[in-house]
């Protein structure tokens, strides 16, 4: 299994089906974020379908540098540079991307075309950072995607990558003056594993920016 994190963009999705050479309709998913919390932003959430040959990330093993970067800036710079390596692009089936962050109590709509001939049986992952924290996202990861319509609520994740200081010199979100940060403050746990949320250690309140699971409703279904 090839082990990826990215962020794809939709001009991806149109090489590689010109590259394919075949002539077919792409199969059209709604699909639906809504931000479950109180005042945690999304930043641009991500949904690609690929094959099961990939995993976007991995509960209890380390992330990787593009992970790392969306989960601690919300940049997804480095997860559209990921997307074009041959390693990863010929699983990849389909992709769409907000066009900003989901505020709290907000719904991002969008659509997701799936490439049928890449993916005859498609999985689906999500990812967007909880940005007034130091590196927490919302995260599923391979799960079916069906015919049909399915619905997930996905808890928060800690990428491992960054110590929860909860300091606004290593915090990019809204909690915290403009320009503060992001400063880089050294390794964390080591691993992706279920966030343990706010606790008020830093400047952040934890009576305003704890959350409990889930953080989010993923909607997808098929038009």
């Amino acid at each position: 299994m090839v082990n990826f994190t990215a962020a794809f963009a939709m001009a991806s999705l149109v090489s590689l089906a010109n590259a394919s050479g075949k002539d077919y309709n792409t199969v059209p998913f709604k699909v639906r974020v809504r931000n479950l919390t109180y005042l945690q932003p999304f930043s641009p959430p991500l949904i690609v379908a690929h094959t099961k040959d990939v995993a976007l990330f991995k509960e209890g093993f380390p992330a990787n540098d593009a992970i790392k970067l969306m989960a601690e800036d919300g940049d997804n710079s480095a997860l559209l540079e990921l997307s074009e390596s041959s390693d990863v692009a010929p699983y990849i089936c389909g992709v769409v991307v907000a066009e900003g962050p989901v505020f709290p109590g907000e719904t991002w709509r969008g659509q997701l075309d799936v490439d049928p001939y890449i993916c005859p049986n498609p999985v689906y992952s999500v990812v967007t950072m909880l940005i007034n924290t130091n590196d927490a996202f919302v995260g599923i990861d391979s799960d079916t995607l069906e015919l049909g319509s399915t619905k997930a609520f996905p808890p928060a994740f800690d990428a491992g990558t960054e110590v929860n200081d909860e300091r606004c010199s290593n915090i990019p979100g809204p909690g915290c003056p403009a320009g503060s940060g992001n400063n880089q403050n050294g390794p964390g746990e080591g691993y992706i594993h279920v966030h343990r949320g706010v606790h008020g250690v830093g400047d952040l309140e934890e009576a305003s920016y704890d959350w409990r699971n889930p953080v989010a409703e993923i909607y997808i279904q098929k038009l």
